[in-house]
């Protein structure tokens, strides 16, 4: 009796033609103009050229006005002959109005909607996704692929780029000690730029780094390679290239309830350009110069370590490490307001290829 009722369980997998499928790549959340409405929302849909299964840079842009994203999202069916599906969608962008807002309902809306992946890149849009979305870049294979190359470590190697996805996102809004670093994608002069790096608290943006900052953070937190220093010594001015550099970093109790880090920064290098003259480097000279690129690296890291304390915020994930080997210490506030950073740094000149 129990197969003669399978055909019947399996005509309940729905199945839809391709052609009848209309691919949304990116979705941006706005600020609404109308005052009546909380969310502006807008789909990027890419549009595919003769063969429904292949997909070109063409690309169309819906967009309504709405109290919640769900509601948005189910009155945009109304507008395309074709069922909308997420599968393909690659970046999520938040307008930098919404950005400051509480983005908690956000996160959990797109972690629970099952037909978004939880590997989507996040970003900040200045000035507005729509504005973002809107733009097609020449080099463009196909729609949206421009925002999420430039968010993929295997297709960029910029020291700029940092890469947040919106598992990570929900995991750092959630967790006690740490915090939201996202990056901000910048639209202005017809170009988009993604160089620099926001920082948020539990209820929304708080901070943005400058593109300096943003290169020196990523080295703190996950590496960086082909980042650049000007460095001067008294022989001359030199540009060094750091063709790889990482971080690690201790916590360890120094006195009652004052807590030290100790990061231990490691660069190698070479010298790319020297800004006066031609002239050949000695050992003493190369030696000089991994000084001070140790000194200027230091100072820079302090500086930035400075700022992000004064935040009270923790994209590093400071307290996260702190709690998971100390139990018996749980007000972060507390962690947060005595802790003090010593920064080490090593530098390391391979070669000295003077371009001139």
């Amino acid at each position: 009796m129990f197969l003669l009722f399978v055909p019947f369980l399996l005509n309940g997998c729905s199945f839809m033609d391709i052609d009848k499928r209309a691919f949304v790549t990116a979705i941006g959340i706005d600020h609404s103009d109308n005052m009546e409405k909380k969310y502006k929302v807008t789909l990027k849909i890419s549009i595919s050229k003769g063969d429904p299964a292949t997909t070109g840079s063409e690309f169309t842009l819906l967009s309504f006005d709405a109290d919640s994203i769900t509601e948005a999202l189910k009155n945009m069916k109304s507008m395309t002959d074709k069922e909308l599906f997420y599968g393909h969608t690659k970046t999520i962008l938040l307008g930098e109005k919404v950005a400051t807002d509480d983005i908690r309902p956000l996160l959990d809306y797109f972690v629970r909607k099952a037909d978004i992946q939880r590997t989507t890149y996040l970003g900040v849009a200045v000035p507005t996704a729509f504005e973002v979305l809107e733009f097609k870049p020449k080099v463009e294979q196909v729609a949206g692929s421009y925002l999420f190359s430039m968010f993929d470590q295997s297709s960029t190697d910029t020291p700029y780029a940092h890469t947040l996805t919106l598992f990570d996102a929900y995991r750092r809004e959630t967790e006690t000690g740490l915090n939201i670093a996202m990056p901000i994608i910048k639209f202005q002069n017809e170009k988009i730029q993604v160089d620099t790096i926001a920082l948020f608290g539990k209820k929304g943006m708080e901070a943005k780094l400058t593109p300096k900052e943003t290169e020196l953070f990523n080295l703190l937190t996950v590496g960086i390679e082909n980042g650049s220093t000007m460095i001067h010594t008294e022989d001359g001015a030199y540009t060094i290239n750091v063709s790889k550099g990482n971080t690690r970093y201790k916590i360890k109790e120094t006195k009652n309830d004052i807590f030290s880090v100790l990061f231990h920064i490691k660069l190698d290098a070479t010298i790319e350009e020297k800004l006066d003259n031609h002239l050949n480097l000695s050992n003493d000279q190369i030696k000089k110069i991994q000084d001070e690129a140790e000194k200027k690296t230091k100072g820079e890291v302090d500086s930035l370590l400075e700022k992000i304390q004064k935040t009270k915020l923790d994209p590093i994930g400071l307290g996260l490490k702190f709690n998971s080997k100390n139990f018996q210490h749980r007000d972060l506030n507390s962690f947060y307001s005595n802790l003090e950073f010593k920064v080490k740094v090593d530098c390391r000149i391979k070669e000295a290829s003077i371009v001139g």
